[in-house]
């Protein structure tokens, strides 16, 4: 049998443990930090109502900008 010298097993692992939560800890305020300062430079959304158009396909209205307002972290 061997003897562990120094630390104990679980002390290592505690230190890892903590270091991963502080790297998620400082990876989360630098997201929101971010998405603060994305949020002050824009005008956010249109408030005109869509111009009437024939064309097809995919087109932002009120809905969708509620949709995308909510769905910002």
């Amino acid at each position: 049998m061997s003897k562990h010298t120094g630390k104990a097993l679980g002390s290592d692992r505690r230190v890892f443990l903590k270091g991963v939560v502080a790297a998620g800890g400082a990876a989360t305020a630098a997201a929101v930090g971010a998405a603060v300062v994305t949020r002050e430079g824009s005008d956010g959304p249109s408030t005109a109502p869509p111009a009437e158009s024939n064309a097809k396909g995919y087109h932002v209205t009120p809905h969708v900008e509620a949709y995308y307002r909510l769905a910002r972290f």
